[in-house]
């Protein structure tokens, strides 16, 4: 059997203002930027899911802004190790400034995940913008907008971005396998926006591995097939991990921590995590302590920086557990006054 062809996140992602979900007072702006064919420096901002790459994507396309992103537009990944640093900067961003605009009224330098630049890059780049006013706009997208210092901050026209909600994604999902006609079942779309939520990339993605180029519907042409066992967000497994992990320390089965935490370790090994959607989904778990959360919002803060993520990761594990454990006790000591 064959995966259906062609990547459908690519092949449904917005193009136009006019496909993607925006607050009005966004769209009013972002429609008065293409009609100018101008804009301020932009900075994106929210949980993933929101749009913010997209929306960044067609302000720096043909139907945005910039008439020849061939020419002017530098498109970068923060997050990546050779480009979150000062040498990047020096060496790439300010000498594709120095060049002035073919055919554009400026170049632009699109930094997605800009929240993972290193310190050095965020001072030198608050020079290298200061330097270029005139011909050179910035765009950022992130997660954590306090990553970002405050000097460059002020910059950046500012745009947070919501999650979408869960019914336009539904309704989103099944336009793309009816015009793919692909056979489906509604409970088996729900279940993977149930488990990948808000990650809509990742929800396509899903959706699109494991559609198959067999149905048995007449004018269909392929068959949506879910297994629940296997199709489950790792993201998921280990925070359900973490809440057993908090129950067991609450009741003091101790002796059941051991297969939990080595769950995690085994999953951390074999699968590519999202550490920020999975330090953010811990943060907001109703029933995870708040003096836990303070733990969790610790390692969050520091993960950017970690030689390991995955030793790092295991690390808040153990100090998640030592917490619970201090706390209980303080408050059985307490009782006992």
């Amino acid at each position: 059997m064959e995966i259906i062809n062609q990547l459908w996140v690519e092949k449904y992602r917005p193009k136009k203002l006019s496909e993607i979900v925006l607050p009005q007072k966004y769209r009013d702006d972002f429609e008065r930027y293409v009609a100018r064919k101008d804009l301020p420096n932009l900075l994106f901002y929210g949980p993933p899911g929101g749009g913010k790459s997209t929306i960044a994507r067609i302000v720096a396309s043909p139907e945005g802004v910039l008439m020849h992103p061939k020419d002017n537009l530098l498109l970068l990944n923060g997050s990546a190790q050779s480009t979150r640093g000062i040498a990047f900067v020096d060496k790439v961003i300010e000498p594709f400034l120095k060049i002035p605009p073919i055919h554009d009224r400026f170049r632009l330098v699109f930094i997605d995940e800009a929240d993972n630049l290193t310190p050095d890059s965020f001072l030198s780049l608050r020079s290298v913008m200061e330097k270029y006013t005139d011909h050179g706009r910035f765009v950022f997208t992130c997660n954590y907008i306090s990553k970002i210092p405050d000097p460059l901050q002020s910059r950046f026209t500012h745009y947070p971005f919501q999650t979408l909600p869960k019914d336009f994604i539904v309704k989103y999902a099944i336009n793309i396998l009816e015009n793919e006609l692909v056979e489906y079942q509604e409970k088996d779309v729900t279940y993977v926006i149930q488990n990948f939520y808000p990650d809509v990339r990742k929800i396509v993605n899903i959706l699109h591995q494991n559609s198959w180029s067999e149905s048995t519907i007449p004018g269909k042409k392929g068959k949506l097939s879910i297994n629940e066992d296997t199709v489950k967000s790792n993201e998921k497994i280990i925070v359900a991990s973490i809440l057993n992990i908090v129950n067991l320390v609450g009741r003091q089965e101790t002796n059941k921590i051991g297969s939990e935490v080595s769950m995690i370790i085994e999953t951390l090994q074999k699968e590519d995590i999202e550490y920020r959607n999975l330090y953010t989904e811990l943060f907001f778990t109703k029933n995870i302590p708040a003096y836990v959360k303070i733990v969790i919002n610790k390692y969050a803060n520091t993960h950017q920086n970690c030689l390991i993520p995955s030793m790092h990761f295991i690390g808040m594990i153990f100090d998640i557990i030592k917490t619970l454990q201090e706390y209980i006790k303080l408050m059985t000591d307490k009782r006992q006054l």
